[in-house]
């Protein structure tokens, strides 16, 4: 009996033990809160980016960029040349869905040692209804590896990592990877020479295209008072996007 009752004891320990650890959302409001646990924390910072495309269509050398963020809305990208930026920063495009779409936990399981709650979201992605899977840390919210696809087709990979600056946690690196339909091709018609085209028309295939996009973080500087001179317009170019 003794027995027993130890197996019942430990049993009930580790559900409460889970149920803490865990702290399972039961709504979208605390997905959402969870989601922007590290960014809530962030007044300003500025960070040093190595951004590296390789996209059909697209021709940009990798860059060197240093980027600024003050709250609530300044934002600026100081960049020698042509450079593609996200005009959000660091904060993962996903954060950005919180008030559209519907979060729903499906699983938890294990990313990095850590564990994530497996999220599904169902959105439109190229034109087309997709699925979103998001794997977030139970923790601090940082979204690990993101999934879109439609049917049995995956357009969209994410990896990030993660590390700790002044307490909150940043993303020191993410790639991404990604699937583009044939007639996306089409864009690269915008820079072809009215000779080029026919060779261009013959090489167009029913195969999908591939492409990626590889981010380094460094040198963050977080909360540390940015004055407002610092986003004043100059020379430099890029396009937020």
């Amino acid at each position: 009996m003794s027995s027993k009752r130890t197996r019942v004891h430990v049993l009930i320990l580790i559900c409460f033990f889970r149920s803490i650890v865990a702290g399972e959302p039961h709504s979208n409001s605390e997905i959402n809160d969870l989601m922007m646990k590290s960014w809530e924390q962030i007044q300003d910072y500025e960070v040093d980016i190595r951004l590296s495309l390789d996209i059909p269509g697209f021709r940009m050398p990798s860059r060197n960029i240093h980027y600024l963020f003050k709250t609530p809305d300044k934002s600026k990208v100081e960049v020698k040349g042509f450079a593609i930026v996200p005009k959000q920063g660091i904060q993962p495009f996903f954060t950005f869905l919180k008030d559209s779409v519907s979060f729903n936990i499906i699983a938890d399981t294990i990313v990095n040692g850590k564990p994530v709650f497996e999220v599904l979201v169902e959105d439109t992605f190229m034109n087309k209804p997709g699925r979103i899977t998001l794997f977030i840390d139970q923790m601090t919210g940082s979204i690990y590896q993101a999934q879109v696809s439609h049917e049995d087709r995956e357009f969209f990979n994410l990896v990030s990592e993660y590390d700790v600056v002044n307490g909150i946690t940043l993303p020191i690196s993410t790639e991404i990877h990604m699937k583009f339909p044939p007639d996306f091709k089409n864009i690269q018609r915008l820079g072809k020479k009215p000779m080029e085209m026919k060779e261009f028309d013959d090489a167009m295939t029913d195969e999908w295209l591939e492409g990626s996009v590889q981010i380094k973080f460094e040198n963050y500087k977080v909360n540390q008072g940015i004055p407002d001179y610092r986003f004043e317009e100059d020379d430099e170019d890029s396009i937020q996007d």
